[in-house]
């Protein structure tokens, strides 16, 4: 993708791994196997505690990129993953993992369809493998084939009455995935599909993909303020996460504001009077 696309530009990266993920990630696989007895409240309240709460759209944006990660690192076969929005006719990639996931669904939004979509607009797992990519989608399959991606999965992000959008894996492997990644895929987003629920249980379709979007386009400061305070104080991106976090709460002022305050406060000449302390 050489030049600019809104519905792709603000994607936030999937977050770095970390111990915390990695747990996570062991959970799904072992729950898949039916290695051990979790309920999905139970999973969802593991995946939560990743990510905190979800509260507001930041939070929110937070627990996607983790689920992101999550399912990139338990199923073998996902060389890129993203997450689409699909709602209030409203089309973007939220989160990725690398350029790719990001040209293949630019390719997929330009078309009008795809297995992203498919599984966003009926609420069913999408597999498939290039040959029935062709035979369903020709223009699509093309164009994902030309970027080296010969398999789909994708699983819908729901609520009881909305349809965020959907969680996509990519494979450069023909036949990548297969029924064990589908369970997978299954126990992942229903999930996180209760922090979905209760963050947009009050609020329209209309409202949950705008104010997403938004903060999508506003997270610069707090991309950078989490930098700042994971090089001050050596901590990772979760922790320095949690304490703009911290501080939205105590202060009663919104993140992005926090974020905005301590970078102005940490790039300011000294004697400068900016608002607030350094969290």
């Amino acid at each position: 993708m050489t030049h600019s696309d809104p519905r792709t530009d603000d994607s936030l990266p999937a977050k770095t791994a970390n111990q915390d993920v990695s747990e996570a990630a062991d959970l799904v696989v072992a729950a898949a196997a039916g290695e051990r007895q979790i309920s999905a409240t139970e999973l969802g309240r593991r995946l939560l505690a990743v990510s905190r709460t979800v509260a507001d759209e930041d939070e929110l944006l937070s627990l996607l990129q983790n689920l992101a990660q999550i399912a990139q690192q338990t199923i073998p076969g996902a060389d890129s993953t993203g997450v689409t929005i699909d709602l209030a006719r409203r089309t973007y990639t939220a989160v990725h993992t690398d350029q790719r996931t990001l040209r293949v669904d630019t390719e997929q939004y330009d078309c009008g369809e795809g297995p992203c979509l498919q599984a966003a607009r009926t609420r069913q797992i999408v597999l498939v493998d290039f040959g029935q990519a062709a035979a369903t989608w020709p223009r699509f399959a093309a164009a994902a084939q030309a970027e080296g991606i010969l398999s789909f999965l994708a699983a819908p992000l729901t609520t009881e009455d909305q349809t965020l959008g959907s969680l996509n894996l990519y494979g450069r492997s023909p036949s990548a995935f297969d029924s064990f990644d589908v369970e997978i895929l299954d126990l992942l987003t229903e999930a996180v599909s209760r922090a979905i629920g209760d963050f947009a249980r009050f609020r329209s379709a209309h409202d949950v993909a705008t104010g997403l979007q938004r903060a999508l386009e506003t997270r610069a400061p707090i991309e950078q303020a989490k930098g700042m305070l994971m090089a001050m104080h050596a901590i990772d991106a979760d922790e320095a996460f949690a304490r703009l976090r911290r501080e939205s709460q105590n202060t009663n002022v919104p993140l992005r504001i926090v974020a905005t305050r301590l970078v102005r406060q940490l790039t300011s000449p000294p004697g400068t009077e900016t608002d607030g302390e350094a969290v």
